[in-house]
Formats: C-alpha cells, sequence, structure tokens
C-alpha cells in the first residue's frame, strides 16, 4: 500500500473513534447529569515515507478524550431524594469495583441497608468520602445546599459530599455519567460554595440534533476515507500486475 493509503487509514481510524464517542454521546442522551464527550486528535509527522515518494507523512493521533462541562437542564421532581449542582461541583461515589469516580447523577435511593446508591448502585459518598448511611425507614429528610442531611426532627444524619476537580474534563466515562482519572486516584477537594438543591434532577448536557448530524457527518467522512485506502491499494496493485515480476 502506498502512502497516501496509508494516511487514508489512519484517518479513517480516527473518525472511527470520533463515531464511537459520538455515538456514545447519544445512547446517553437521556442519562441524568451525563456531559458529552469528544475526542482531540493531532498530526504525528513522520519522515520519509515507505516508498521515499515523499520527504514526511502526516497521520492522526487520539491525544485525548474531553468532556463538555456545560451545565444540564435541572427539572423539578418533588422526589426528596433527587438532588441536582445547578452551578460548579460534583457528587462522589464508590463504584460496586472499588473505583472512587465523580459525576452529576442525583438520582439517589435507599438501599435494602440504607446505604444511599444512584440506580447502578453506586455508594454515594460523604463530605469525608466514606458511604453514607441511612435509617431505612427514615421519612422526611431534608437535604440543604450544603448536602446537609436532617431528619424530621432536625437531627443531623449525614452530609453529602460535594466536590471540585479542576481537571475533570480530561477524565475518562466509566458508565453513565461517572468520570474516574485515566491514572492516578481521585483526590477528593471540597467545594468551597456548595450549591445543591433537592428535590432536582440535572438532565444530560447532550444535544441529540447536533450530535446526530456529526454523527453522520463521520460515517460519510469515515466511508470516504476507506474507500479512497481501497483505491490506492488497487493502483499499487495494478502497477506492479502491469510491471510484471521480474520489474
Amino acid at each position: 500500500m502506498e502512502n497516501t493509503g496509508y494516511v487514508a487509514l489512519s484517518r479513517a481510524a480516527m473518525l472511527e473513534r470520533a463515531t464511537d464517542v459520538t455515538a456514545n454521546n447519544i445512547a446517553n442522551a437521556n442519562t441524568i447529569g451525563f456531559r458529552a464527550a469528544a475526542p482531540l486528535f493531532e498530526s504525528l509527522m513522520v519522515r520519509g515515507g515507505m516508498d521515499g515518494d515523499l520527504k514526511s507523512m502526516a497521520y492522526s493521533i487520539e491525544t485525548a478524550t474531553v468532556s463538555n462541562l456545560s451545565p444540564g437542564g435541572v427539572f423539578r421532581t418533588d422526589n426528596p431524594l433527587d438532588v441536582a449542582l445547578p452551578g460548579d461541583g460534583w457528587l462522589a461515589y464508590l463504584t460496586p469495583e472499588g473505583q472512587t469516580a465523580l459525576g452529576r447523577d442525583g438520582q439517589l435511593a435507599l438501599s435494602d441497608q440504607g446505604d444511599l446508591v444512584t440506580a447502578g448502585g453506586d455508594l454515594v459518598l460523604d463530605l469525608g468520602g466514606a458511604p453514607i448511611t441511612l435509617p431505612p425507614d427514615e421519612a422526611g429528610l431534608t437535604i440543604a445546599k450544603d448536602g446537609t442531611i436532617t431528619a424530621d426532627d432536625g437531627a443531623v444524619l449525614a452530609q453529602i459530599g460535594i466536590f471540585e476537580q479542576p481537571g475533570i474534563a480530561g477524565w475518562q466515562h466509566l458508565r453513565g455519567s461517572l468520570l474516574v482519572p485515566r491514572d492516578e486516584n481521585v483526590e477528593l477537594m471540597p467545594a468551597l460554595e456548595p450549591n445543591l438543591l433537592q428535590g432536582h434532577l440535572e438532565q444530560s448536557n447532550v444535544n441529540p440534533i447536533e450530535q446526530m448530524t456529526l454523527l453522520i457527518s463521520q460515517q460519510r467522512a469515515y466511508e470516504r476515507s476507506m474507500n479512497m485506502a481501497t483505491i490506492s491499494d488497487d493502483l499499487r496493485k495494478q502497477t506492479l500486475s502491469r510491471l510484471g515480476p521480474n520489474t
């Protein structure tokens, strides 16, 4: 295959990755607190093509996948265990696999043991990074803007942790709205001005129409790149066939 073919395959690989990310965005358009993602690519310059016909070639390489941190819409549910973060800040969770993750999924519930969990079974963490356990039969819970949970009689039961994380845009999507660091442990930094809203949830910030249009564009570009690679390979085969085996 000639250099043009390898460049086309490099672009196709980039577009395949971009398509996967866009498709995942669309699949999570209704996921509470989800943040849309986009891959970042750079050109890798390589000296000397395989056939020596060009001084350098540029190939596409992925450098990172970043999340769009713009907020989603907040809507009212009147469920006392639903919480949203209208401004900055992140909730922390302990996954069943033992990972600490951050996210904005405030659709919470109490397990049979009284653990405060998400629908996916992730434990919600308090300000100190420990799972929150509440009386399973407790009614009339009130959650303040700083995450403090009080019982109907005014007794303080726990405090939902609200954290800051400046570099979270570059974190990896785990599943749903959960984000985890790529190569280091999570350091929980309490938010200086927490602002939690009880009885509300935050929607995904994915724009389905925008993402669907982008997906179609990526798929068409991928097809063009693969056609270019195929044409380049066919031309090379035809050239070798005409020159003969002794050339």
